[in-house]
Order: structure tokens, then C-alpha cells, then sequence
């Protein structure tokens, strides 16, 4: 309906500016927030709030961007985004931060390797240990 070139599992979710929701969400997709929800947020996809909104709970999802106000811990796979109107009240944990000038953040941040970062370099550490065993055989 929104998105035709994508499939059903990763259609947007659209949350108005007159919605308030009271009440946990598990979204598939990706999901764009105008609106308030009071409750956690479990999200397959890319979570972006728009300036204005309002999230009085948790939030986890694979990306997300932060133009509202969040009361609660946001805990992403890859990477997170406090865009400059931004206001999170709680603990962020997430891959690559982005905290543009003019944000708030009142909590503890805490970057974590994802799966992929520590696929590669694990990888590196094999091919390291590789080629110095091969230099040390040479000589």
C-alpha cells in the first residue's frame, strides 16, 4: 500500500500525530512515529520518531531515529541517531551512535560490536594469526 516494491513483512507502520496507544507494539517492519504510545516497542526494522512525538517505554529494534522525546532505554542492533530535537531519558546501547548538536540525552551509552563487526573481525584474527605462523615458518 505504502511501499509497493517491498514485501508484506517490511511494510511501514504508521503511528499519526492524533494516535495515542496505550499498550506494547511488535512491529516486522519498519515503523514511523507521530503520535504517543505508552508502552514497550519490539521492532524487525528501522524505528523513526518524528519531532513532536512521544515513547513512555523501551524500544528495541535494528535501527532507529530519534527526532521526539523517549522515556525509557533504547537498545538498537546497528546504528542509532538523536537528531538534533531530540530528548531520551533513559539508557541507549547501540553499534554506531549519532548524537547531532542540539540533542538531550540523560542516561549511560554503551556501544556494543554487532554480529557482522564481529564476524570480520574474527575473520582478521584468523588471517592475522595465519600470516604471522606462515612468517615464522619462512624463516
Amino acid at each position: 500500500m505504502f511501499q509497493s516494491n517491498k514485501t508484506i513483512s517490511s511494510l511501514s507502520s504508521i503511528l499519526g500525530p492524533e494516535l495515542k496507544i496505550d499498550g506494547n507494539i511488535n512491529v516486522n517492519g519498519d515503523l514511523l512515529i507521530y503520535g504517543e504510545v505508552n508502552g514497550s516497542i519490539l521492532c524487525k526494522g528501522t524505528i523513526n520518531s518524528a519531532k513532536g512525538s512521544v515513547v513512555k517505554g523501551n524500544i528495541h529494534a535494528k535501527n532507529a531515529t530519534v527526532n521526539g522525546k523517549i522515556e525509557g532505554d533504547l537498545d538498537v542492533e546497528l546504528k542509532a541517531t538523536l537528531g538534533k530535537g531530540s530528548h531520551l531519558e533513559g539508557n541507549l546501547q547501540a553499534s554506531i551512535i549519532t548524537i547531532e548538536e542540539g540533542a538531550r540525552f540523560d542516561g549511560m551509552c554503551h556501544m556494543v560490536k554487532n554480529k557482522q563487526t564481529q564476524t570480520n573481525t574474527k575473520n582478521q584474527n584468523i588471517h592475522d594469526a595465519n600470516l604471522k605462523s606462515s612468517h615464522e615458518t619462512a624463516k
